[in-house]
């Protein structure tokens, strides 16, 4: 049908289905942009081990930007929150699925602690979630979660996941750095 020739509403409906179109279109390369940006410094990392270093890294980075965040500014408390809350979901994520299950084959008992530790982060997280930002125990509390992260990232990345990555051949390693990669990006 010729363009003059059709109805006003066709016209509409193809005016709001092109802009649907390209809206969907620009929301799936925007997902896709944030998931490379989110995952790339853990995949453009040497191995696993490495990658997972560099994300406990960013994760202090960004708990002492929100520590060092006045009460003043709630809004910006919640913003910073959520985002490490996404940091450390993908990151956990990672660690349970893929890292985790190879160390429970190969060292055994550590992987239950490591678990149970993440666990504790959680109920954290979750404390900080429902807390009023204003709060000087939401201070107290992002103090105590930073702690225990390091804590946690100490064990991991000076005991654990050094014996673990010599344990493994050169083969395994890559197959596990992949797997890795391919979990942090369904959440990235």
């Amino acid at each position: 049908m010729p363009r003059s020739s059709r109805s006003p509403a066709a016209g509409i409906i193809a005016t709001t289905a092109r802009s649907v179109l390209v809206t969907a279109g620009v929301a799936a390369l925007a997902n896709l942009g944030r998931k490379a940006l989110t995952q790339a410094p853990t995949a453009m990392a040497r191995d696993w081990c490495e990658g997972l270093t560099r994300e406990h890294e960013a994760t202090l980075a960004a708990i002492d930007k929100l520590m060092a965040t006045s009460a003043d500014h709630p809004g910006s408390r919640t913003m910073q929150l959520n985002a490490i809350k996404h940091m450390i979901a993908k990151h956990a994520l990672q660690e349970e699925n893929v890292i985790y299950p190879m160390i429970a084959r190969e060292a055994g008992d550590a992987a239950g602690e490591l678990n149970k530790e993440h666990g504790e982060v959680k109920a954290m997280l979750f404390e900080l979630t429902r807390m009023d930002k204003t709060d000087p125990a939401f201070a107290t509390t992002l103090a105590q979660l930073r702690g225990a992260l390091e804590e946690h990232m100490r064990e991991e990345e000076d005991v654990l996941f050094p014996a673990l990555r010599e344990r493994l051949s050169d083969d395994e390693n890559r197959k596990l750095t992949r797997a890795m990669n391919m979990a942090g990006v369904m959440v990235a």
